[in-house]
């Protein structure tokens, strides 16, 4: 009897979708105290200003304008106010932290604005909405937001944070993982030439080829905004989008070649203190797999079995040859979409 640890969960996936669409959309920001009643004075005072002095009668009586009802005024103002707050934040918040580099490989650097001078992207550094990074033919990154959402980057990719939700890929390839929770992270859209691509709680690849926008699900499910109609792409669906909006689907393994870059530069995973099966279900998702218990008994060792040590510089798939060397009890075997675990043979 094996017992499976699987992520994916098709049923009802087309409810989830429109669940979470209308989620991201969210209430509508409320503008900070005082803000609205500064603009409503100044507002009225300009509509005050405005009115014109009524001339004298002439032979033909006319009759006299109904002055405006406060009602009707007040919802003026507060229509104005609107605009003026849906702009504010553009407008006076300045820089903000949008993540943290979590892993380098080769040359890779940033920038603060587009005036802004290219520097080297260290480890650790925070990077600023207003940021740009561009990786160099063999450069690659990994960053991570607070909420733990990460986006990977390929060689020769441009990217620029807008703000704390949006980045706009101009080139390349970026690969965006939400988490195993991906609940528990905030929104987040990548913004292309082609089109507008959010996440629905997911594993996705989305490259920016000449006069296309190509987008790989790997896990969970994604929306993209092009210049038709919003179209929704769930895990093992591939979507072309061409400069007229043309949509073409197709299908894509979870596992393999397409997915080889983002795995080499996955933050590391540090396994000290953990257990087996935590780094195992990491190694897993990493790969596109589903971990797999040959025996009840497999589990409980994995489960029950603390590692030491480090796994840096390795890849996932190396990680998990690595580790497993070092647990006599237990041995690995690739088997399709399937990481197996099994008791070792003598």
């Amino acid at each position: 009897m094996s017992q499976t640890h699987s992520g994916r969960d098709p049923d009802g996936a087309a409810d989830r979708d429109l669940e979470a669409l209308l989620r991201a959309a969210g209430p509508r920001p409320q503008p900070p105290d005082g803000l609205a009643a500064q603009v409503r004075a100044a507002v009225e005072a300009e509509w005050r200003a405005s009115v014109p002095v009524r001339k004298a009668a002439t032979a033909r009586p006319r009759r006299e304008a109904r002055p405006a009802t406060p009602w009707l005024m007040a919802a003026s103002v507060a229509a104005v106010a609107t605009g003026v707050w849906f702009f504010a934040p553009r407008l006076a918040q300045g820089p903000v932290a949008v993540a943290t580099v979590a892993r380098v490989a080769g040359s890779v650097e940033y920038r603060s604005g587009e005036q802004g001078a290219w520097a080297p992207l260290p480890v650790a550094a925070t990077l600023q909405s207003g940021d740009e990074i561009r990786t160099s033919r063999a450069g690659q990154v990994a960053v991570r937001r607070a909420d733990g959402l990460e986006i990977r980057l390929d060689s020769g990719t441009t990217l620029a944070f807008d703000d704390g939700e949006t980045a706009t890929l101009a080139a390349g390839r970026a690969y965006v993982d939400s988490g195993a929770q991906p609940a528990a992270t905030d929104d987040f859209t990548l913004a292309t030439p082609l089109g507008r691509v959010r996440h629905l709680g997911t594993q996705y690849l989305a490259a920016v080829a000449p006069g296309e926008l190509q987008v790989a699900v790997r896990e969970g499910s994604v929306a993209v905004e092009g210049r038709g109609a919003s179209v929704v792409a769930r895990a093992g669906e591939s979507l072309v989008v061409e400069p007229d909006g043309k949509v073409t689907r197709g299908q894509v393994a979870s596992h393999g070649a397409a997915w080889s870059w983002a795995q080499a530069i996955a933050p590391e995973f540090a396994i000290d203190g953990r257990t087996l099966d935590e780094f195992l279900l990491w190694a897993a998702r990493e790969t596109g797999r589903q971990l797999v218990y040959a025996s009840p008994e497999a589990a409980r060792l994995a489960e029950t079995t603390q590692l030491r040590g480090s796994v840096s510089g390795l890849t996932p798939e190396a990680a998990v040859a690595g580790v497993l060397a070092t647990t006599p009890a237990l041995q690995h075997r690739v088997a399709g979409a399937q990481l197996r675990i099994e008791p070792a043979v003598d």
